[in-house]
This record gives structure tokens, sequence and C-alpha cells, in this order.
């Protein structure tokens, strides 16, 4: 897929704002609701300009979407191959000094806004760079910004270049996308996290194949697993439950509802030299399954769902769920053991999830101590003017 036909050249359309309605682009926040438009947009690409016409900000427009507007530069300038290759290498540039770019690791190279592109995923996942475009201005661009990003994927060591471009697509009048660019695949990849080698399918896996954002609390559970009884709730391909077999567990058990997913946690347990004997999988709806299990009899249990809050809507139905799943964590936990919760929906706040947590533990009859606050790693970051951009929410638990 190249460009949309007849994007618009610089420079573009004026989007004016309702008079009054500036004040959060002017600190720099890079949303805008349609209610703070004066009319609809007719382009992807947009200057944003306040009721006078004097422009405060660059970007891409959705008009048939409640995010009406995403602001990619504060000034009245293009986004140009010049701009685009300024962010790219920017956002390397971090994930290098933060030790977190690998040849044999995974790693997030673009988070969005946090990056300053708004709609755009980019995941390394050792050789191979997977991609996510979200908006109908990034596809009006992409003949300016791909080249660049293969071009820089190529000089880094990327040989396969793949597109899982899904979520939100349709509501920008967009197809999904699920394919292969550039070079050649022979099945899942590995990558190597900490002493672990993980199999990520990159063309039907889970969201660009893997959860990178998980990857600090992995690490965390192999270094407090020796000898302990583990429970990896909606494990999907296991990532836990590998760190804490290599971390000297005595019984690792993954639950997930996916038969793909459970086989590839059984065939990355063995892959890295870990007793088969060792590892159990429990496959169904993991809220059946917890219900089944006997109570107090694992040392540590990871709780870590899917997001059940997709919209704002949906919150208040979440919580439920959250506290419901939270709750059968907290009866599965041992005495003494540990207690891993988190929501990864940007739509319940920290301040809702913990309240789901507390009131999970006050229904299982538990009592708990804060260990940590837990949230998503460097190579996610938000910016302070987009506190939307801080989804991932944990708490890492002992409970009595």
């Amino acid at each position: 897929m190249s460009g949309l036909p007849n994007a618009p050249r610089w420079p573009y359309p004026l989007l004016r704002l309702k008079p009054g309605k500036e004040g959060l682009v002017s600190k720099r926040h890079p949303w805008v609701f349609s209610g703070a438009l004066a009319r609809p947009s007719e382009s992807p690409l947009v200057r944003l300009a306040d009721d006078s016409g004097c422009v405060i900000g660059v970007g891409t427009a959705s008009a048939g979407s409640a995010l009406a507007a995403r602001v990619f530069r504060f000034e009245d300038a293009p986004l140009d191959e010049a701009f685009f290759r300024g962010r790219f290498e920017s956002a390397l540039a971090l994930r290098k000094e933060l030790g977190l770019w690998e040849p044999e690791g995974g790693c997030r190279w673009v988070f969005g806004e946090g990056d300053g592109l708004p709609g755009l995923v980019v995941d390394r996942y050792a050789q191979a760079l997977v991609i996510q475009v979200g908006t109908a201005g990034l596809e009006a661009l992409r003949e300016v910004w791909w080249p660049v990003l293969f071009e820089l994927g190529k000089r880094e060591g990327i040989a396969a270049f793949v597109e899982r471009s899904q979520s939100g697509r349709r509501e920008e009048g967009l197809d999904p996308v699920n394919r292969l660019l550039k070079g050649s695949l022979s099945g899942p990849v590995t990558v190597r996290e900490g002493a672990a080698r993980l199999s990520v399918d990159l063309l039907r896996g889970q969201k660009t194949g893997f959860f990178l954002d998980q990857r600090d609390h992995r690490l965390q559970l192999g270094r407090v697993s020796e000898g302990k009884r583990v429970l990896n709730a909606f494990g999907y391909t296991g990532g836990f439950s590998i760190h804490a077999g290599l971390g000297g567990a005595a019984q690792v058990a993954t639950l997930d509802i996916s038969i793909p997913a459970l086989d590839q946690a059984d065939r990355d347990w063995a892959a890295n030299g870990l007793d088969p004997a060792a590892h159990v999988r429990m496959e169904g709806d993991a809220f059946d399954l917890m219900r089944q299990l006997e109570p107090a009899a694992w040392d540590r249990v990871i709780v870590d769902p899917p997001a059940f809050a997709k919209q704002r809507k949906d919150v208040d139905k979440a919580f439920k769920a959250y506290k419901d799943v939270f709750r059968l964590g907290a009866r599965a936990t041992a005495p003494g053991g540990m207690l891993w919760c988190f929501s990864c929906s940007q739509h319940l706040d920290r301040t809702r999830f913990q309240e789901a947590v507390w009131t999970a533990l006050l229904e299982a009859g538990r009592e708990a101590r804060v260990l940590a606050h837990l949230g998503q790693p460097a190579d996610h970051p938000y910016a302070l003017n987009h506190p939307e951009g801080f989804y991932l929410k944990g708490l890492w638990l002992s409970v009595d």
C-alpha cells in the first residue's frame, strides 16, 4: 500500500478551532476532539489554527472520529522527510542510551505520541521490525516516512519488515493490514530477554507479536521464583512462565484460552532447557479455570488480563471484570505469597485500578502490602503533556 491518492501537498488545508478552544493545544497536548472544531476536516493532513486563523500546529485529522486531530508539530511546518528522520533518529538514540537496542532483543522503537509520532508504533524483534499504522494521515504520508524507516532499519541490521496495522483502522476508512513488507520470514523469530529465549510469531501473534511492555516485570518475577509454585494467568505464550522456570521455580502453570499460544509456551519451555514435568498448561477461560483452583496454593500469581475497557464508556463494566479476576488471583495466592495485578486499559486510570485491586482483596478476605507500583517500561515513554499515553498499570503485592 502506498500513500493515499491525492494526498494534500504543503501547505496543508487549515482546520480551525472554535473560539476559546485552543487551550489544550497551546499547552502542547497532541489531541483535539471533534467538539473543539469549527467544522469537520475534509483532509487527512491539516494545519490546525485558532479562530483568528493563526496556525498553532500541524498534524493528521480524522473526520469520522471523536478524536478529530493529532498534532505532530506545534509550529507551521510540513511533515516532510527531514521531520520523520529527526523523530526516528531521536527515538532510536533514546533506546540505545537506555541499553535496550540489542541485535537479539525486543524493543519498541516508536511509541506514537510518546515519540512525537501519533498513530505510529514500531517494534523491533531481533532482526525483524513490525509497524502499526493507525491513521489516514499517516497513510497519506507513507511515501514520505516509509523509505526513511526502511533505510534506518537496514542500517541497524533489520532484515525483515512486517506490518500489523489493525486496531482502529476501520474508523479511519482504512482496511486492516497484516503482511510482510520486505525481506522474508521462515516462521516465528526468537528474541533474547535476559537469560530467556522467547519465540514471537510476527504475522499471527497478538498486537505486534508479543507484549514488550511486560519485559521488566517478567525479569522481576524470575528473580523471586526459586523453589516456588507459580501461576501465570492470561499467560499467552508463557513469557512470565519461562522466566519463572529459569529462576528456579518448582512448578509453573500457564493458563490461557489459546491453544496455539499454549503450544508455543510448551515449545519455548523445552527450548530453554527446562524440565517439561515442571510446566502445567491450563487451557480455557481464565475466569472459569481460576474458580476451580485450589485456594492459597500458589506462591507467585500473575494476573495480566486483556484490556477490558477499550472505550471510556466501558470503564464501569471493566472495573467489575478486573475486580473479579483479581479476587480470583488473590484467592489462589498462598499466605506470604506474591501477587501481580495488571491493567493495560488506558481508560481505567490509576486510582480506579487500585480501587479494583483493593476491593478484590477485601472480597477475597485477604490483606496485602504494596511492594511496588508498576507501569510501562522506558521504551514505551509518554509525554508529560499527554498523560493519556500512560496505559499500563500494575501492583506488586505481598499477600498475607
